[in-house]
Formats: C-alpha cells, sequence, structure tokens
C-alpha cells in the first residue's frame, strides 16, 4: 500500500518531467547592456531562415506573427507572410531585406545603413530575424525523440544593433506515435516570445 507522502512525491515527479518535456529555461538569451530601455512600438516578422528544414519555414512564420499579435503588445505586427507578399512587388525591399540577411548569417553583421532602409521602407520599430535550428524526429540514446529549435534576434530598425537575442528548444520523447513538430515549435515560440523585450 502507497503512502500518502509516496503519492506527493510521484506527483512531484511527473509535474518535474513535465516542465522538462516542456523545454524548461532558454538555451541561451543575450541582451544589449546599451538598449535597456528599449521598447519598440511596431515590429515585424522578417523571412524565416529554415537552412535545411524547408517544410518548418512556412508553420515557425505563422507560429512568431501569431504568438507576437497575441500578446498585445505593439501597436502594429508585421507578419511574415504580409510582409513576403510586400517584398514580391518592391525589389529595391526585397533586395535590402536579401542583404541584410545575407551578411547577418554569413559575416554576423547587423547592417545599420540597410536596418534602417528597411524599417522606414516598412514603418518599423524593430524587427525580428527568427532561424529553425533544429527540426527532426531522431534516436537519441536509444530513445527515439522530436525536436523542434529556433533562435531569435530583436534588431533595433534605426540603429540595427540586436537589443535581444536568445535560442531554445523543445525535445520530446515518444514510443508510438510522433509528436507533432508544429506543436513543439509552438512551445518553443511561446516560450522565446514570452521572454522577449517589449
Amino acid at each position: 500500500m502507497f503512502t500518502k507522502s509516496w503519492w506527493c512525491f510521484l506527483i512531484l515527479g511527473w509535474v518535474i518531467m513535465i516542465i522538462l518535456a516542456c523545454g524548461g529555461s532558454l538555451r541561451y538569451v543575450e541582451r544589449d547592456p546599451d538598449l535597456p530601455d528599449f521598447h519598440p512600438r511596431s515590429i515585424g516578422v522578417l523571412p524565416v531562415d529554415a537552412g535545411g528544414y524547408d517544410e518548418a519555414r512556412g508553420i515557425v512564420e505563422e507560429l512568431v506573427s501569431a504568438a507576437l499579435t497575441n500578446k498585445d503588445w505593439f501597436a502594429a505586427v508585421l507578419p511574415a507572410a504580409t510582409l513576403k507578399a510586400r517584398l514580391q512587388g518592391d525589389q529595391v525591399l526585397q533586395q535590402a531585406v536579401n542583404d541584410y540577411l545575407a551578411k547577418l548569417k554569413t559575416v554576423n553583421y547587423s547592417d545599420p545603413a540597410l536596418s534602417m532602409k528597411i524599417g522606414v521602407a516598412l514603418n518599423m520599430d524593430a524587427f525580428l530575424v527568427v532561424t529553425v535550428d533544429s527540426w527532426s524526429y531522431a534516436v537519441e540514446n536509444k530513445e527515439k525523440v522530436a525536436r523542434a529549435g529556433l533562435s531569435m534576434r530583436l534588431i533595433d530598425a534605426q540603429t540595427g544593433k540586436t537589443a535581444w537575442r536568445a535560442g531554445h528548444d523543445v525535445v520530446k520523447e515518444y514510443t508510438f506515435l510522433k509528436p507533432e513538430l508544429k506543436d513543439l515549435a509552438r512551445n518553443v515560440v511561446e516560450t522565446m516570445i514570452g521572454a522577449m523585450p517589449h
């Protein structure tokens, strides 16, 4: 027969496992000490860098845009889908965004001139750069796992400075039914956006 304290211990263990399965704290987080009072009123989501995980791009763009809108922190949120449609009709702006993202990815340089050009053209105080770090099913230590991971950078459009950057991933073990990567990504996005300065 189980004692009352044993049941309490068992329930506490389940709660801890659920928290760990949901991802816990961010993998890393950095904030620019020169921008402690950065509170943008408008924000846009640039096209997501999905790396080799093309199927994740649209899903992540939708999740990030929805999370920012649902927070009700900003006077205006420019979703990735709307921004992409705008870029198709404006070749100069599209080139500026492509050049900005290429410099950021290849040499880790946030070009202030391009950043300002993008911010002015889109009427945004800030934009979010999102990268898909992981999006897969795998076997780790003989256990089947699903993994979704992202990195984000909040850019001050006026200066090109990275006001905040973070990375987070969620890994979930499974036996038979594969967890939906979209559900894991939703958890990642909500955790990250919740920790983002606003």
